[in-house]
């Protein structure tokens, strides 16, 4: 954990300190592995349907979403809220979670947010079956480095 950074963010009000109970923490990092499910459920038999695409690649971008907030819990702060603090919490992965071998996964799972924000706002839906089962390839590579953080902390 960078705290010398997560202590920078919240003195520019961008994240607060919180405490969390373990069923909270397991709890949301359950809810990521559901939703991760879910997309492997959609892309199952999909076709190449692109609003398959689209259900599946939201599920994965919400999956990343919470376990990122599930480690920036577990390092004790909640985002504030407010406009693009799903990018605040997606970008606090690299201080919450540092491994090195992980930075390329989560360089391409941070675009994520860019081509969800233009699917959900009208913009161009343009991901290939390669990407997408790349996507979640990475989002299931975070939930477990995620769930070895929590085993961990549980042990301690």
């Amino acid at each position: 954990m960078n705290s010398r950074n997560l202590d920078n963010l919240k003195e520019m009000g961008k994240i607060k300190k919180e405490e969390f109970n373990a069923d909270f923490i397991i709890g949301r990092c359950e809810l990521a592995s559901k939703r991760i499910e879910n997309a492997k459920l959609l892309l199952k038999n999909n076709n190449y349907d692109e609003s398959v695409f689209i259900s599946a690649y939201s599920e994965l971008y919400s999956s990343f979403r919470i376990l990122c907030e599930v480690m920036l819990a577990m390092c004790g702060y909640r985002a504030e809220k407010g406009s693009g603090h799903h990018g605040l919490i997606i970008s606090t992965i690299w201080l919450t979670l540092e491994d090195e071998e992980m930075n390329p996964v989560y360089s391409r799972l941070k675009k994520i947010g860019g081509k969800r924000n233009e699917m959900e706002y009208g913009g161009n839906f343009d991901i290939s079956t390669i990407e997408i089962k790349t996507m979640l390839e990475d989002v299931e590579l975070v939930l477990k480095k995620v769930r070895s953080e929590i085993k961990i902390k549980k042990s301690a």
